[in-house]
């Protein structure tokens, strides 16, 4: 039927011409959307309702999540005699089906409402049971979530007036986060609705684009829609089950993302002028696309588009790309590239250190395919990087900067490895790679106002994902990251070529108190009690070497002896507590290897915060 009237708690819907809607704009997190619709003298015993797939939705919906998922909370029919609206009479609904029956399962960090109640999607009973708590899920799981879905709704008693009835319908959607924003919103994306009088009706669970294809005659079937009913049929078939647990699992390990569209190319290009003195409103003559003029010229026949000029910058004829990008290689391994502004090749550039160098370097990169792993070869291999970073005070007089390459590199890394050297040491990292962003340890003030322009969700990972490298950390460009950003880290506000280096207080007191810094020198302590050896010195050696890759020296060895055996007896005469340092919950027992006490972990603790905070420790050389 067509829909009457529709009202929400602030969100808009678009009519399309297939009798759906589309919802837009602002999502509230909580809301319950309300469709009125006129029916003539016909029963009604069943409704469909179907979620629609469409492009202006995360990842083609059919919900508005980021995931393009939804929950429906509660679906709650109404009925009154077209002659006497008002007298509305709610329907029970005795039954309903899907062509999806999603497991229960808790809602995920991002819609956490801070009501601390047990909130759950799962099948479509969940819509009919009262329960504000349950709502019916439809995602199916990475790589088969996107699809339109559907579920019918009968009517423990069919409804029928012979002037005709007015039908008020109510999609309760209150399984969002506790606020707005499009981070949290769990709503339903493009919905449709349709009446039956059928006493059997049920949802058809066949997929609409399976049904489609069946009906076409086998010999007339495309490879494209066989290869789909076979996608579908594996899914249904118990032969099939351990094929599809397999593929399941491939997609868990495959990165989600979210899709915004950047781009949408027009059929006729838009007029570009020049602008007199940059005023809009003074257009000039027009131009087209192009590039400079004193370099060489697009193809000439080709379309000026964006393919164009990407196969345009890797010719051969364009050699200031391949030079670029081998500077920058360069800059990652020595500190600073053979051109020292790497974000500026032009007239006011630094000139290159060494140009027949980064010529052949550039020439190579070409030759051998742009491949970026022969490049890191050919200079990880070069007596140039390989050579020892000492030098002589004669040396650093003449070239402080290093820039005669008369030795190897040496300089603090960059903020991401700072971490990781942190973790690796310890024994912490976890190796794993690709996926999604995790959440590490940081303050939660950051995350509310007045710090952060509106709340933000910040759900600490607490297994072993907490471990992984820093490059994997969740970053709000709104928001940076505290330790990433106290060593040089850039915010993601604009383009960073070249990162600067500092030197501050507050990086010391970082690789000393962060919690996972604390973290790694607790569990560095740990390994070293266990495969350290049997005594402080063999020990001592051994968090050198997981550190810094040396021995210490007899004066080293000394200092942090006296520290440990201060620390140690601190401890020992209850003026520190050993579990405020060496664990994070006091009731969990740690597994202590056979003769050591918490006393001596907690000490080891300590020695491990200083070799952790050392310069050499986050030196690359």
């Amino acid at each position: 039927p067509e829909v009457d009237d529709i009202s929400t708690g602030g969100q808009k819907y678009l009519p399309m011409k297939d009798g759906s809607y589309l919802a837009q704009g602002y999502a509230p997190t909580k809301h319950r959307v309300k469709m009125t619709v006129k029916t003539g003298a016909a029963p009604v015993s069943a409704i469909r309702l179907e979620l629609l797939n469409d492009a202006n939705l995360p990842l083609n919906g059919p919900g508005r999540s980021f995931k393009g998922t939804g929950a429906l909370s509660e679906f709650e029919v109404e009925a009154a005699p077209a002659n006497a609206p008002d007298k509305k009479t709610k329907l029970k609904i005795s039954k309903a089906t899907a062509d999806i029956t999603q497991p229960e399962k808790v809602l995920e960090g991002n819609f956490d409402d801070k009501s601390k109640k047990r909130r759950v999607t799962g099948p479509v009973e969940f819509a009919i049971d009262g329960k504000n708590e349950t709502a019916w899920g439809f995602d199916a799981g990475a790589g088969l979530r996107n699809q339109p879905r559907k579920a019918v709704f009968t009517l423990e008693t069919p409804i029928k007036n012979e002037g005709g009835t007015v039908l008020t319908f109510y999609l309760r959607q209150d399984h969002g986060g506790w606020n707005s924003d499009d981070n949290q919103s769990n709503n339903l994306g493009r919905v449709r609705l349709s009446i039956t009088s059928a006493t059997d009706a049920a949802a058809d669970p066949l997929p609409p684009s399976v049904r489609r294809i069946l009906a076409t005659p086998r010999e007339q079937r495309s490879p494209a829609q066989r290869e789909t009913v076979f996608s579908y049929w594996r899914t249904i078939v118990p032969e099939w089950q351990e094929a599809n647990n397999q593929i399941a699992e491939l997609w868990r390990q495959h990165p989600e993302g979210s899709a915004q569209l950047v781009l949408e190319a027009r059929e006729e290009g838009r007029a570009t002028h020049v602008l007199a003195r940059g005023d809009f409103l003074k257009p000039g003559k027009a131009v087209r696309p192009g590039v400079p003029a004193f370099l060489h010229q697009l193809p000439e026949g080709a379309p000026p588009n964006r393919l164009t000029f990407a196969k345009w910058l890797v010719d051969r004829n364009s050699p200031t790309t391949a030079r670029a990008l081998v500077n920058r290689t360069w800059q990652s391994y020595f500190g600073t590239g053979l051109v020292g502004t790497p974000e500026d090749f032009g007239k006011q550039s630094e000139a290159p250190s060494h140009p027949e160098l980064l010529d052949w370097l550039a020439v190579e990169l070409m030759d051998k395919g742009w491949s970026m792993k022969k490049l890191h070869r050919t200079i990880v291999t070069s007596a140039t990087y390989r050579q020892s970073s000492k030098v002589t005070p004669e040396l650093y007089a003449r070239d402080p900067y290093n820039r005669l390459l008369a030795r190897g590199p040496r300089f603090r890394v960059e903020a991401e490895i700072v971490r990781d050297i942190a973790l690796a040491a310890s024994g912490l990292l976890n190796p794993k790679v690709g996926g999604p962003s995790v959440f590490t340890p940081a303050p939660e003030f950051l995350f509310q106002p007045p710090v952060s322009y509106g709340p933000k969700i910040w759900d600490e990972a607490k297994n072993e994902e907490r471990y992984r490298r820093a490059i994997y950390t969740f970053r709000y460009r709104s928001v940076p990251y505290p330790m990433l950003q106290m060593f040089d880290a850039p915010n993601g506000d604009v383009s960073c070529v070249r990162r600067a280096r500092s030197n501050t207080p507050l990086q010391a007191l970082t690789t000393l108190n962060e919690p996972l810094f604390l973290e790694s020198a607790r569990a560095l302590a740990l390994r070293t009690l266990k495969e350290g050896g049997l005594t402080d010195a063999a020990r001592l050696t051994y968090a050198f070497r997981r550190t810094l890759s040396r021995r210490p020296t007899p004066a080293e060895s000394d200092e942090l002896l006296k520290l440990l055996n201060n620390q140690r007896g601190r401890f020992a005469d209850g003026e520190l507590n050993p579990w405020n340092l060496a664990t994070n919950d006091p009731d969990k027992p740690m597994p202590l290897p056979k003769g050591a006490t918490m006393d001596q972990l907690a000490a080891w603790t300590s020695v491990s915060r200083v070799l952790l905070n050392l310069d050499e420790t986050i030196t690359k050389e």
